[in-house]
Formats: C-alpha cells, structure tokens, sequence
C-alpha cells in the first residue's frame, strides 16, 4: 500500500535530509536562519495549513524567540494587521502550491512591508517557493495522498532553523531517529494498537509540548486515512471538560515522551484506562507508567523531546493504517478529501 510504503520511507528521508543539510543545502540553511535570526527579536509568525501547521508545534514555545502559529486561511481573513509587529514569516506548504498559504505571502509582498519571508517547501518550482525570500527544500520525493514523509521533513528542517544551523549533536540526534523509526516500525505495537482501539467510535489524541504537534498530526491523519473522528488535545484541556467522553467508544493517545509533562501524560493515561477507554500510552524511555486493562504502552527512544514525539509518528501511523484496513478502506487513500487545496 502507497501510504504504508512512505511510512516505512521515513527513516531513509531523514537521514538523506541530515546528510543534504550537512553539505550541498548548507548554504540556504544558514541563509534562513540569518533570515531568522535577523527579526530585531520581533516574533516569528508560523504560518499553514493541514499536516503542514502541525509541523509547527513542534518548534519550543520556551526557547529564544517568540513563536506566532496561525491557520493560513484565518490569518488571510483576519490577522493581516498583525503584521507589522512581526520580524519575519516562516510559511510552511508541502506542495507549495496551498492557496491560502500562498495568498497569505502574496499579500505580505504586495504590502510592501518587507517583512522577510521562509517557506518550506517539497517543490522548488512552487509559487511559494517562488515568492520566498528563501526556500528550504524538504528533499521528501513523491509520497501518496496523506502526508507523512513531509510532515518528518518539515519539522526536521524546522529543528534546524530553531538551533540556528545543523551543528553535530543535532545531526547525530537526527540520525538516532531514524533508527528508532526503524525499530518502531518493526516492533508489534502498531498492531496491537489497532486491535484495541479498532471498535471505538471516536479517538482523543493527547499531548504536550512537542507531543502535542505529533497528537495534532495523529488526529488528522487518522480522519483522512481512516474516517475515524479524531480530536487532538492538550492534557490539561481534557481534564477540562472532554474527560467526560471517557468510556469503552472513546479511545486515547496519550503521547507523552521523556519532559518536563512525561509523567503528567503517563498519569492521564492511566486514569483514562480505569474510566473503560482503550488507551495507547506512548512513553518516554525512563518514565514510571500505570499498568491496568484497557492500556497498551509503547516505550520512545531516548531522544530530545522534539525528536522522541517525531518518532512517536510512526507507530501510530501504522495503527491508524490497520484499523482503514480492518474497515475495508484503503489507508492514505481520501474519497472526498485532496491533499492540494486550490480554493477555500
């Protein structure tokens, strides 16, 4: 199957990106953190749409600059005033060719603000590549409707951006994903995933911090593969009210790798088991987890946090896959949806 095909390509696309980002793409990088770095500490407005804004949260909230994350098409409607208090847009499109992704960076040129624009981009020859200041090539190849060799490229490159630069313990942490992708993806987890939250009606993907990018990812890739409704949310805005949903049609994703919220996630995880929801805990290699019916626990590598959500990825696409397949649907393959949007 095309979608299960690309998963398993993604290890292979993150190292071949690492290795590019070390030698012939070295230069644009450094042109685009230069971009970046240069915003006279005005916010970093992240704009897109889909699997391509999820990306986005995996950059850190906490880190040197501030981080505005905004919906392409809400922002083209409503937030364009927004602008001048922006240092520089860091538009992220697939294909490059997203149209309200594009008009928003077709609008900021047409204003004559000047405001420096990045765009991550899987096709050099796109309108948004075109348009951009600077465009980073996510190196991906072809991938079936879904995105998801994409989606590892996008946020690899923004961890670059983040760090200024590839440097070398970046790299190698990069490279140890991809091993841990390997391994995930060989381990029997996926599967018994599927088993137990095949029968629900409804999943809640929950996360924090960088694992709330992989459980925004996760929910949207489970409704376009699966037509399985899917809401992503953060722990704490669950017990706020959606905790009440709990119970034997509801199945939770708790992604919580090794971070300052792991035993946070590892915490919910259990208490949703004990409330009858069949719940998937992905945790952190060195944190204490509950045991009980109704859980299935996945350890993460021992990564950064960043990384550690990214490889959470793939175990739950191949999840997401067999419960398409268990329903006579054919994982990655949209009936009504496009993965290319030409109008709103």
């Amino acid at each position: 199957m095309p979608f299960i095909d690309d998963v398993r390509q993604q290890p292979s696309v993150l190292r071949e990106l690492v290795d590019a980002y070390r030698t012939s793409q070295a230069a644009v990088l450094g042109r685009a953190a230069a971009l970046l770095d240069g915003a006279s500490g005005r916010p970093l407005l992240v704009v897109g749409m889909g699997s391509s804004l999820t990306a986005g949260r995996v950059l850190p909230r906490d880190g040197r600059r501030v981080i505005l994350l905004e919906d392409a098409g809400e922002l083209l409607h409503y937030g364009l005033g927004m602008l001048g208090s922006v240092g520089a847009v860091l538009a992220i499109s697939q294909s490059g060719r997203s149209y309200e992704t594009v008009a928003v960076v077709d609008r900021i040129r047409a204003s004559g603000i000047g405001i420096p624009v990045v765009a991550l981009v899987n096709d050099l020859a796109s309108p948004l590549a075109v348009a951009a200041d600077v465009a980073l090539p996510l190196l991906a190849g072809s991938e079936a409707n879904v995105a998801s060799k994409t989606y590892v490229a996008a946020v690899a490159v923004l961890l670059m951006l983040d760090a200024g630069g590839l440097e070398p313990g970046l790299a190698a942490d990069m490279l140890r994903t991809a091993d841990a992708m390997d391994a995930l993806a060989a381990a029997p987890d996926a599967a018994a995933a599927a088993i137990l939250l095949g029968g629900c009606a409804s999943l809640c993907m929950v996360g924090r911090g960088p694992g709330l990018g992989t459980a925004n990812y996760a929910a949207l890739t489970t409704k376009e593969c699966s037509a399985v409704p899917a809401e992503p949310l953060t722990g704490g805005a669950f017990r706020h009210g959606p905790m009440e949903i709990a119970g034997p049609q509801t199945g939770v994703v708790v992604i919580a790798p090794d971070g300052p919220t792991a035993a946070l996630g590892a915490g919910l995880a259990g208490e949703t088991a004990a409330l009858g929801s069949p719940t998937w805990l992905l945790a952190g290699a060195g944190a204490p987890v509950p045991v009980g019916d109704n859980l299935l626990v996945t350890r993460l590598p021992d990564l950064p946090e960043p990384l550690a959500a990214l490889a959470a990825i793939v175990p739950i696409q191949l999840a997401v896959a067999g419960i398409a397949t268990a329903a006579g649907r054919e994982p990655g393959l949209t009936i009504i949806a496009t993965k290319v949007t030409d109008r709103e």
